[in-house]
């Protein structure tokens, strides 16, 4: 039985731990490829090690699961999603749907009922892929995001190794003219969406276009995939060098003006700056140093000790006026940022 990957994303370590060493993975079939406490761990992993399944808590720090769902089915479309809530609203469900999530279950659900909902999904991805399967060619042996990681992080010198690398993995798969142009098709398409995410000119993505006669033989198909992928790198290299930098700045400050929005999120920043929210994700981090949610939680957390230690603003008021709609939530985020409670922090214990 061939082994599905569940990645597993809880803020709760009690839940988190029960779950995952409560189910016998192994014997139904499963892998747990991987745990984080908060979506922003999460994505970053999910990323390397690209689950079939991802099981997401709907409330959480830093990156809340309706967030983190929206992410894995924007940029991993393949992936199924089951939410966990201890909420029954309407909206919730309803947003989860529109999102393209699997299962939308209740808390608190046992570990067999958990499975149960696993399995099912599990064993649609098997057929899926049986189905997808020719008896001479697996189209399912192109991977799309390996091609995507080189596309944002390699360099042009180490395309035609990486190009080797991904083809070898292929085996007999290159000699078939079918596949060849599956791949070739695939990776062009994968690139330009690529190209145009990061804002390269459509101009100057003409001298990628692939001519369909490099499809006649394994050697000519191999270079013109080595080709397309080493000028798209250089082509990143160009809009990084030139565009980066001003888009962070109009990022911070977007977030300065903004900051006391409640609806704050990095789908708006990316949007307000024309980028994708994954993409916006990877710049900020090379450019700033760290995380856009960990920067506007930290910038937020700031502005909240300046008033409670300038101002005589309760609590409650200084969490609505750094963005915040829920005071508990408020100050779970600050101890957990800080170290100690809003309060203690006025009286003297953190300054």
């Amino acid at each position: 039985m061939e082994q599905i990957k569940v990645f597993l994303v809880e803020d709760e370590f009690v839940i988190r731990e029960g779950i995952r060493k409560n189910i016998d993975w192994e014997s139904q079939g499963l892998i747990l490829c991987g745990d984080a406490a908060d979506g922003e761990l999460a994505w970053n992993e999910i990323q390397k090690k690209n689950p079939d399944i991802v099981i997401t808590d709907i409330r959480m720090p830093f990156m809340d699961g309706l967030e983190l769902s929206r992410l894995i089915k924007e940029n991993m479309p393949q992936v199924e999603v089951i939410v966990l809530s201890g909420h029954e609203e309407f909206e919730y469900a309803k947003e989860c749907i529109s999102i393209g999530v699997s299962e939308y279950l209740l808390k608190p659900i046992s570990r067999e009922d958990l499975l149960a909902r696993v399995n099912v999904i599990a064993e649609k991805l098997r057929e899926r892929r049986q189905e997808q399967t020719t008896p001479n060619v697996d189209l399912n042996q192109v991977d799309k995001e390996k091609v995507i990681d080189f596309l944002r992080f390699g360099a042009p010198e180490d395309a035609d190794s990486f190009i080797d690398e991904l083809i070898e993995r292929m085996g007999d798969g290159m000699q078939s003219q079918i596949f060849r142009q599956y791949m070739t098709m695939d990776i062009y398409y994968s690139t330009i969406r690529f190209l145009d995410e990061i804002g390269v000119p459509k101009d100057e993505q003409d001298g990628l276009s692939i001519d369909l006669s490099v499809l006649e033989s394994y050697d000519l198909t191999v270079a013109g995939i080595k080709e397309l992928v080493k000028g798209a790198c250089e082509l990143r290299g160009f809009v990084r060098n030139t565009r980066h930098s001003e888009v962070v700045d109009k990022v911070l400050r977007y977030v300065e003006e903004h900051y006391k929005d409640e609806e704050l999120s990095l789908n708006q920043v990316a949007d307000y700056v024309n980028f994708s929210a994954n993409h916006l994700s990877t710049v900020f981090h090379q450019e700033y140093g760290q995380s856009f949610v960990k920067y506007l939680t930290d910038f937020r957390m700031n502005k909240a000790k300046k008033l409670l230690r300038e101002t005589g603003m309760r609590s409650s008021d200084v969490c609505y006026e750094v963005g915040y709609k829920d005071p508990h939530y408020f100050s779970s985020i600050f101890k957990k940022t800080q170290g100690i409670t809003p309060t203690q922090y006025r009286e003297g214990k953190g300054l």
